[in-house]
């Protein structure tokens, strides 16, 4: 289990990734817009990945939900139309 998928692409989803990844985890943060995240990927290094949230839903060994309350559910609809492990 060292892969962490987070769906969010948020402040919190990005400073848990960042600590996930300081203590060996390999991590994708699951967003709309993937260029939001260009940064974040490029600082935090090898183990740094980014999706769409079906993709993220589908790489991680634990999967953490870090979007605003009032969005989650449409979030995990989306996750739900395209998600088939």
């Amino acid at each position: 289990m060292n892969r962490i998928g987070i769906i969010g692409s948020g402040a919190v989803a990005q400073t848990l990734g960042a600590g996930f990844i300081k203590h060996g985890y390999q991590v994708m943060l699951g967003t709309r817009d993937k260029t939001k995240l260009a940064d974040w990927q490029k600082s935090s290094g090898a183990n740094a990945q980014i999706g769409t949230f079906a993709e993220t839903a589908k790489f991680g060994d634990i999967i953490v939900l870090a979007v605003k309350g009032n969005i989650a559910k449409d979030v995990l609809g989306l996750i739900g139309q395209k998600y088939d492990r």
